[in-house]
């Protein structure tokens, strides 16, 4: 049975308990990063992030969407580390939208029930913000496929607190090493990752596609502040 909150949303009259674990064999950083590389995933040149900063190096992780195998690797990956760190949640939420694919298979893995949010609420209907059923009060693991500064994730914790939800920490596919773990400490978020630019940068070393030197210059780069 479920009762409506005042703003329309569905809260769970009891709490839901769950165990998570991971139910699939380990992934290792070097096999996810081998298949990321043949999807092609990692480009080096000129790009503008959302935040308007160029970057010489850019993640496409929304290719793996095209491969329901290598996405599951990569949720694989995820939920190895939440559990290795013993995080409790009691939902999981993917920050809108391109992380949504990532988020619906950690929710599936570890049997953890799955919200969305939206970016903003809807104008019709309930008109709600967070989609799903939940008990208020309950906390929420934020996922999200590549982070810069931790922006998003920030603005998405900020959203769902204000739906008397908790939010305590965030994991990612990979971290580009450019102030999110600091950043979102501030807000009282505790940021994981599988993967780092840095890991990145000494794989494509290692594929003859990047020098020491090159890497060095792309750590400098990813360095300045925004």
């Amino acid at each position: 049975m479920t009762a409506a909150t005042a703003n329309g949303n569905h809260a769970i009259e009891d709490p839901v308990v769950v165990k998570t674990q991971a139910v699939s064999p380990p992934v290792d950083e070097s096999t996810l990063f081998e298949e990321l590389y043949q999807m092609k995933c990692f480009r080096t040149g000129e790009f503008y992030l959302k935040s308007g900063q160029m970057t010489p190096i850019y993640i496409d992780l929304r290719r793996i969407m095209s491969s329901p195998r290598v996405l599951r690797m990569a949720a694989q990956a995820m939920c190895d580390k939440v559990v290795a760190k013993n995080i409790k949640f009691d939902y999981v939420v993917g920050v809108p939208y391109a992380a949504l694919p990532l988020a619906t298979l950690v929710s599936d893995i570890l049997n953890v029930p799955m919200l969305m949010k939206r970016k903003e609420a809807k104008a019709y209907g309930t008109k709600q913000l967070i989609e799903g059923v939940y008990q208020p009060g309950g906390t929420v693991l934020l996922v999200e496929d590549v982070v810069t500064s931790g922006e998003s994730i920030r603005e998405t914790a900020e959203a769902i607190r204000k739906e008397n939800l908790k939010v305590m920490d965030a994991i990612a596919v990979l971290d580009r090493q450019q102030g999110a773990t600091a950043n979102l400490a501030e807000d009282d978020l505790n940021f994981l990752s599988f993967l780092t630019m840095e890991g990145i940068l000494d794989g494509l070393i290692t594929k003859n596609e990047m020098t020491e030197d090159r890497k060095q210059q792309i750590i400098e780069h990813l360095a300045k502040p925004f």
